[in-house]
């Protein structure tokens, strides 16, 4: 598949069959186009990712995220086998740049996993609960002195796959 083929068919999924694994190899394949991603002042041990194919942990972010948001437990995971959570050191050299650091990690990942044939969607709302949870950050392996900023879940949609959009300028744009 062509980058822009790639580009134009990444859609968010909310629907993974949780029975469908992803290959090892597929999933070390993403993590790697992840690590190529352009790092603010290429500050590389600013960041520290984690692959979670644990059920459990899965299973206990769900709930941990449910309890600080004072809703009823659900799947903030939609399901999906694996999640590789992007966790930024608390010292950074600038405020906020672990944030786009991390978004061109998982934009890597997520254009690399749907050319791979990986259905993915970036998520936030879980992660950022999940960091206040420092037992079970320690529990996944996650550095002291690092939070969870992003995550990318991945695996197959139960709905099938994407079809490509036609590549256009949908946001607010000019040229000067």
């Amino acid at each position: 598949m062509q980058t822009l083929e790639a580009i134009a068919k990444r859609k968010s999924t909310r629907n993974f069959d949780p029975s469908k694994s992803v290959p090892d190899e597929v999933v070390d394949t993403i993590v790697k186009a992840g690590c190529q991603a352009p790092i603010g002042g290429n500050q590389r041990d600013s960041l520290h990712l984690t692959v979670c194919r644990s059920k459990d942990i899965l299973d206990s972010i769900n709930q941990s995220t449910a309890a600080a948001m004072k809703i009823e437990p659900r799947d903030f995971f939609y399901g999906a086998p694996v999640v590789v959570f992007v966790s930024a050191a608390n010292e950074q050299m600038a405020p906020g740049v672990e944030y786009a650091n991390a978004a061109c990690v998982i934009e890597n990942m997520l254009i690399a996993a749907t050319d791979a044939g990986v259905d993915n969607i970036y998520l936030w709302g879980a992660v950022q609960a999940l960091a206040k949870n420092t037992e079970l950050c320690a529990k996944m392996g996650i550095p002291e002195g690092f939070r969870p900023v992003s995550a990318a879940a991945l695996g197959y949609s139960l709905s099938g796959a994407a079809q490509p959009r036609e590549l256009s300028v949908s946001l607010s744009a000019n040229y000067i």
